[in-house]
């Protein structure tokens, strides 16, 4: 009688949202788990606003929905706060069901991160935490930096590996906590496409933006449009979900502007090819972020952008870990200061010099390759298997 076959048991990846959203940290936990079979995984998270809900199709591993208000609500990050108690009850049942070997709780909200950390305590499962952003080093306001105090050295302790989503993040635990926290970036899944001849630019240059548009991009982006705006020899097309009458309330909006939300990602993709160049910023002031979070963040369109086969300008400060990786690999035009005027000049260079725009091509094709999804699955999955080997059945 041949022996009875016995079915992989998955991980538990508990994130603040489905992912099934065009922007944020879904973007980061989707194209990874893209990598991954469907019996190797279960999904607990919020649903998206609808808005921001991708065209794509649905993943194929099961993805199951914490109840909670709807996003967009007055209040919602008290709300989201509290919806750990019903993600704490999902994720039970969630593991009752399917089993798993291991929980990866998913940060930047308070909320999935302690929702993972107490079904931890509840069932003995290993703990993997994924930081996508600092935490508590970034948070300010009196009763979420009380919690962060409290929470993030109880999940550090309790982890069984910390995993950041950068190698700047790394090194800043490293250097502060003497944690040695694994690099996990952010995917490419589509074929990084080999370099070829780059055509001539458009007659207006086209310079493409795509992403949300937050506090950590304003104050660029308001540079590129006081380089630029209204030049006819110059063309800015924003792919954002953020609607024209926001961009013209931020003082972002010029007579040769236009903007779109782009939900589909290969569409996307054809988009930013069919620009001339693409604009990475990442502000100057130390505002609503702390100058650690925004000096170790590395910024998640990178991939799409290496891979568009553009040149990439990156606006922002040079002892910024984003711009001192985009030198180390010469993959973009780094300009390091914030007047308008540097940005022009950088623009001039990318118009009027091909033999740049074919270099940085080259190089951000070559750094793509760091960045292949099946390179960094295999990372998560060895680390994984070898934390869970010989983890028996869940306490629940």
């Amino acid at each position: 009688m041949s022996p009875a076959v016995v079915a992989p048991r998955p991980f538990l990846v508990v994130s603040e949202g489905l992912p099934i959203y065009s922007s944020g940290t879904s973007i980061i936990l989707r194209r990874l788990l893209e990598n991954f079979a469907p019996e190797e995984v279960v999904v607990i998270g919020r649903n998206p606003a609808p808005r921001l809900r991708l065209d794509s199709r649905r993943p194929r591993y099961p993805m199951i929905r914490i109840p909670s208000v709807p996003a967009g609500i007055r209040g919602e990050r008290y709300w989201r706060l509290v919806s750990a108690f019903s993600g704490v009850m999902t994720g039970l049942r969630a593991i009752r069901r399917h089993r798993p070997t291991a929980i990866m709780a998913m940060f930047p909200y308070e909320s999935s991160l302690l929702t993972g950390y107490w079904l931890h305590l509840l069932t003995g499962l290993p703990l993997f935490s994924y930081f996508c952003d600092l935490y508590q080093e970034d948070t300010r306001t009196w009763w979420e930096a009380r919690l962060a105090a409290w929470l993030q050295p109880r999940v550090f302790r309790a982890s069984e590996r910390l995993m950041v989503v950068s190698e700047g993040m790394a090194e800043y635990y490293r250097e502060r906590y003497g944690l040695e926290a694994l690099s996990v970036p952010a995917c490419i899944n589509d074929p990084v496409p080999e370099p070829g001849p780059i055509p001539s630019p458009s007659r207006s240059f086209i310079v493409g933006y795509s992403g949300n548009i937050n506090n950590a991009r304003l104050s660029s982006l308001r540079a590129l449009v006081e380089a630029i705006g209204g030049d006819p020899a110059y063309e800015i097309r924003y792919f954002t979900p953020q609607t024209p009458e926001f961009l013209r309330a931020q003082g972002l909006w010029a007579d040769n502007a236009s903007a779109a939300f782009v939900s589909d990602e290969a569409d996307l993709l054809r988009r930013l090819s069919a620009c001339d160049a693409l604009f990475l910023p990442l502000t100057f002031e130390v505002g609503d972020y702390s100058r650690d979070q925004l000096a170790t963040c590395f910024g998640t369109k990178s991939c799409e952008y290496f891979i568009s086969r553009k040149p990439i300008l990156l606006h922002c400060p040079g002892d910024y870990f984003i711009a001192r990786f985009y030198r180390t690999w010469d993959c973009g035009l780094v300009v390091d200061g914030p007047e308008a005027s540097g940005l022009r000049s950088g623009l001039e260079r990318l118009r009027s010099e091909g033999d740049l725009r074919a270099r940085l091509v080259r190089n951000a094709l070559r750094a793509a390759s760091q960045f292949q999804g099946s390179r960094v699955a295999s990372i998560v999955r060895s680390m994984l298997g070898g934390a869970t080997s010989g983890v028996g059945a869940p306490v629940t």
